[in-house]
C-alpha cells in the first residue's frame, strides 16, 4: 500500500468516527465520502468550495506532540445553519450577512465541530498509538478565502507542498454538508508510516 493510501484509510477511519458521533447528536444517518488527496497545497482549498463571497465556518486544531500538522472541518454557512436547526430540532436560517453575527449564532456548531475533529483525531490516534495533542479550537467565519489565512498561520512555512487528505461529510438529504482536511506536516507523515510498521 503506498503513502497517499495509508493516509486516505487513516482519514477513512478518523472521519467514519466522526461522522458516528454526529450521527447521535443529530439522531439520523451521516455518510462520508471516498477521500481525496489531490490538494497538494493550501490554497487549493478554496478552490474546492465554489462561490468564494459565501461564508462558511472553519474549525481549525493545530496539533502537536507525536503529530505536528492541523485539522480541520469546512462547512459552509447556510449547511451550518441546517446543522444547528437539527441540532435544535427547530428550523433556524441564517437572515443576516453580518459574519460577527453569524460567528456568534453558529456557536453550538462550532462547540460540535470542535468534537468531531477530536472524534477525528481519536480513532488516529487510538490506530497508530501516535499520543497527539490538539491546540484549543480557532474558528473563523469569512469567505473561504480569507478564512484560509487561519490554518496557513497556523500550519507556518511549507504551505505550497503538503500533503492533505480531503473526506466529505453529509446527510442523506444533503442539507448538511461539510469537509474534514487532514494535513499533517511532513516529518509526521513519516512518523504515522513508522507507527503502523510501514517505515
Amino acid at each position: 500500500m503506498d503513502t497517499i493510501s495509508v493516509f486516505c484509510e487513516l482519514s477513512n477511519i478518523g472521519s467514519g468516527n466522526a461522522s458516528t458521533s454526529l450521527a447521535k447528536m443529530v439522531n439520523e444517518v451521516i455518510d462520508i465520502g471516498v477521500p481525496k488527496s489531490e490538494i497538494n497545497k493550501l490554497s487549493d482549498i478554496v478552490a474546492t468550495h465554489g462561490a468564494s463571497n459565501e461564508p462558511v465556518l472553519a474549525t481549525v486544531l493545530q496539533l502537536s506532540e507525536d503529530m505536528e500538522g492541523i485539522v480541520m472541518i469546512v462547512i459552509k454557512a447556510d449547511s451550518a445553519y441546517k446543522l444547528l436547526s437539527k441540532l435544535l430540532r427547530r428550523n433556524v436560517s441564517r437572515t443576516v450577512n453580518n459574519l460577527a453575527t453569524i460567528n456568534e449564532e453558529l456557536s453550538s456548531v462550532r462547540d460540535v465541530c470542535n468534537t468531531l475533529c477530536g472524534a477525528y483525531l481519536s480513532a488516529i490516534s487510538e490506530m497508530t498509538n501516535l499520543n497527539i495533542v490538539t491546540s484549543p479550537p480557532y474558528f473563523s467565519v469569512d469567505n473561504i478565502t480569507t478564512a484560509m489565512n487561519l490554518p496557513a498561520s497556523l500550519y507556518g512555512p511549507g504551505t505550497d507542498s503538503i500533503s492533505c487528505i480531503e473526506t466529505e461529510f453529509f446527510t442523506l438529504d444533503k442539507e448538511v454538508e461539510g469537509k474534514f482536511y487532514f494535513i499533517p506536516k511532513i516529518d509526521s507523515c513519516q512518523k504515522l508510516l513508522a507507527a503502523l510498521g510501514l517505515a
